[in-house]
């Protein structure tokens, strides 16, 4: 029986979003100050999609494709976004290519399928994990299908099944249904984090801000 400090989270993000990256390394780090609060803390982390340009097309220069949005700001962005990555363990790279995330979170809801037919609890994360560390940090296309299978690997996904899975429209017109159903639950940019389907928290907040949001939930329960 789950105890009355489990909680479910739905996090949704887009796999390009580099601020996504930072929340989850915050969010991570939160986890961990409420294991030490609350012995008996648990959680169940789900992933839902976003996608910050759903008509991108593959390949595309990364830097060029921020240039064209920041304009002169570019570099004071990328600083800031490079060093607010640094404090949190976070080596961002923003060389390499650029490209439409939807593989990447089809990648993702695949490793949510395995988890709910029995798969390892934290499949999910891995594939988010490898997906962002692979694209953020070692200037890696996650549109690429050759990098989603090792992405896939590195979660301990089978490489073929996901190949054949990936080769197929099996489960886009499901992906898409759910992306734009996220739009209507509050979320209008990423991360978003939902809290046991009743508490919402907007950007990459601090460690403790979710921490605090994590006793909102609990009290609330109580009341």
């Amino acid at each position: 029986m789950a105890s009355d400090k489990t909680l479910d989270i739905s996090i949704v993000l887009d796999t390009v979003c580099p601020w996504c990256f930072v929340g989850k390394r915050r969010l991570e780090k939160a986890v961990g100050m409420a294991k030490e609060k609350w012995p008996e803390f648990a959680v169940n982390i789900d992933y839902l999609p976003y996608q910050l340009d759903s008509k991108m097309g593959k390949g595309l220069d990364k830097l060029e494709v921020y240039r064209m949005k920041f304009g002169d700001r570019l570099d004071t962005v990328l600083k800031g976004i490079s060093d607010t990555g640094k404090a949190d363990g976070i080596e961002f790279d923003f060389s390499g290519k650029m490209s439409n995330t939807l593989d990447s979170h089809r990648l993702i809801d695949y490793a949510t399928r395995q988890k709910n037919d029995g798969g390892k609890e934290d499949v999910q994360d891995k594939v988010v994990e490898s997906l962002m560390r692979r694209y953020f940090e070692l200037e890696e296309d996650i549109g690429s299908i050759q990098v989603l299978l090792s992405a896939a690997e590195d979660a301990g996904l089978d490489r073929q099944a996901v190949e054949k899975y990936l080769e197929s429209d099996e489960g886009v017109a499901e992906l898409k249904k759910k992306a734009e159903s996220v739009k209507g639950i509050g979320s209008r940019g990423v991360p978003f984090y939902i809290i046991n389907s009743r508490f919402g928290v907007a950007g990459a907040e601090t460690p403790e801000v979710f921490l605090e949001a994590f006793e909102k939930v609990f009290e609330k329960s109580q009341s």
